[in-house]
């Protein structure tokens, strides 16, 4: 699955890097488009040759806006690509302009353009009242309904723009159709006392997609106050610590950003496409894509991978979050045909996640039911961290209850949980295996070396024993630790106060107080008269422990 990611996000880098001052292609390489010119509503097919059988071939559609219309990963079909794009019929997602289109598979690369116009053959890719000749449209362009062509790098930002009030400042509509924020209105926002500063979007630029810049020495500004800086727009805020993008402090860049929470028929079909093989994944309509570019000059680069996460939370409508599970809902990464889990939580009708870059994210449910636990008293659990994908059947159908669990096994998927909780040190990640007889390259060789790094679950004289099964004590040692260490107690499992169990002389001298702080704490329960803790866990019993250790969520 590692490999998997890091090959996907190769390619999309890849393609993100592109910009129409692309290299021209090697020869074998060609791309096509169908027409010249097409209109809002109608179709377009973007075509090639050259690529190799089943090779992958990344394309990018820029817009006339600069920003990302299109990202997809095609597979090439004896040599042979195409790809039919319906174009949006709303004029806020499909500007009149020109469109550049650009394809690339291993080093060889190509692009094409064509213009989205209001009537063919009429060679004006800016008809009408719309924005006649003009970058501003004037009175046609209300609350920036359409954000217009805006240039490569637009004109200048003012550095008065906007207006600062303490540690909050609001961007100005700026006559080509972008939000802009000058570097003196931003640096008066940064002076103030506080960790951070606020930049209030209008809820309308989230519908439209319409651009905020600001400079990027504003950027470096943060970094070198240590200011977090906060995006908020109606019901979405996202939090960007000092650092998180990178910038210079050239005083001639530009940082924009563009923000959308638009369910386009391109976000849905992308969704579609992601969850087609799997019937337990549901759309809930939720989406989100974020565009962080660098302008300087005339060039313009994608800023995709962030130097530290941010953290994006939404507020769902009434309407949605009386749609959604909060124990089924996660957000999930867009990756051209695929979806991967980005983590997330729904609580009170808030979703919350912590993305590491940014691109087009989709809240999804999975409700994963696998047949051996139709009526079992684990199938909550188990298809709460299903949803997490802290946890996986032992095939497509079947989970497997009643199996004994690993010391491995049992590292995995608790580690899966912390992570899933966002609160694991990034010093934890890459430690040195501790233990000798814990192989490189093995699936738990990760999160075992992290949990030893953490505290979380310990060896035996230099040897963890990743194949032995673990018992019902261990596990109380390792669940108590991580509760104690990431402050995850309180969870699902209620407190029960002090037990006496029939069975506790034969509880290990070294986990008599976990046990005890188990069984307290709601996460392990015996069988009502004992704890057996020498018996190993099963399957059933890791997913109801892990459940409880995990905080409750309402929708």
């Amino acid at each position: 699955m590692n490999a998997v990611r890091k090959y996907v996000a190769a390619v999309m880098l890849w393609i993100l890097a592109l910009s129409p001052a692309a290299g021209y292609a090697a020869a074998s390489f060609e791309l096509a488009v169908s027409a010249k010119e097409v209109l809002r509503g109608g179709t377009i097919t973007l075509s090639g040759t050259g690529a190799g059988n089943d090779a992958q071939v990344a394309v990018k559609i820029v817009s006339p806006a600069r920003t990302t219309f299109y990202v997809d990963v095609l597979t090439a079909t004896h040599g042979s690509y195409a790809k039919t794009l319906t174009i949006p019929s709303d004029p806020a997602l499909a500007p009149y302009g020109t469109y550049t289109v650009i394809a690339g598979s291993g080093s060889a690369s190509a692009q094409k353009t064509f213009a989205v116009v209001e009537k063919l053959g009429s060679g004006n890719e800016n008809p009408g009242n719309e924005n006649p000749g003009n970058e501003n449209p004037g009175n046609n362009n209300p609350g920036n309904s359409n954000p217009g062509t805006t240039p490569a790098n637009g004109s200048p930002i003012p550095s008065g723009a906007g207006k600062a009030s303490g540690s909050v400042a609001q961007p100005e509509l700026s006559q080509d159709g972008r939000y802009v924020i000058g570097a003196d209105t931003m640096d008066a926002a940064i002076k103030q006392p506080g960790s951070s500063v606020t930049i209030e979007l209008p809820a309308a630029a989230l519908k439209n997609g319409t651009p905020l810049e600001l400079p990027a020495v504003s950027f470096k500004s943060l970094g070198d106050n240590n200011r977090e800086l906060i995006l908020s727009a109606g019901d979405l805020k996202i939090q960007l610590p000092a650092g998180a993008i990178p910038a210079s402090g050239d005083a001639q860049s530009k940082v924009r950003l563009t923000l959308n929470t638009s369910l386009t028929n391109d976000a849905q079909s992308q969704i579609d496409r992601s969850i087609r093989s799997d019937a337990s994944y549901k759309s809930t309509g939720v989406v989100l894509s974020v565009n962080i570019q660098l302008l300087s000059g005339s060039t313009s680069s994608d800023i995709h991978n962030l130097g530290k996460p941010a953290t994006v939370t939404i507020k769902l409508t009434p309407e949605q979050a009386a749609a959604i599970s909060a124990r089924t809902a996660g957000v999930y990464f867009l990756n051209g045909d695929q979806a991967e889990y980005a983590g997330g939580t729904v609580d009170g009708g808030v979703l919350t996640f912590k993305p590491k870059h940014f691109s087009t994210y989709a809240v999804l449910q999975y409700d994963k039911r696998f047949a051996d636990l139709a009526s079992h008293w684990s199938e909550t659990a188990v298809r709460s961290l299903a949803a997490k994908h802290i946890v996986t059947g032992v095939d497509a159908t079947h989970y497997e209850p009643s199996r004994s669990i690993t010391r491995a096994e049992f590292a995995t998927i608790l580690m899966r949980a912390v992570d899933w909780k966002g609160e694991a040190p990034a010093t934890a990640a890459g430690t040195a295996q501790p233990f000798k007889d814990v192989a490189a390259g093995q699936y738990y060789a990760e999160p075992v070396a992290m949990a030893s790094a953490l505290g979380i679950l310990s060896g035996y004289d230099g040897v963890f024993r990743p194949n032995d099964k673990i018992t019902r004590e261990e596990a109380a040692v390792a669940l108590v630790r991580a509760a104690k260490y990431f402050s995850l107690s309180g969870g699902s499992g209620a407190s029960a106060g002090k037990t006496a169990f029939a069975d506790q002389a034969d509880i290990s001298a070294w986990a008599i107080a976990a046990v005890e702080q188990a069984s307290t704490q709601g996460l392990m329960q015996g069988d009502g008269k004992q704890f057996n803790p020498k018996s190993p866990v099963v399957r059933a019993e890791a997913a109801a422990m892990i459940d409880r250790l995990l905080p409750v969520a309402t929708n």
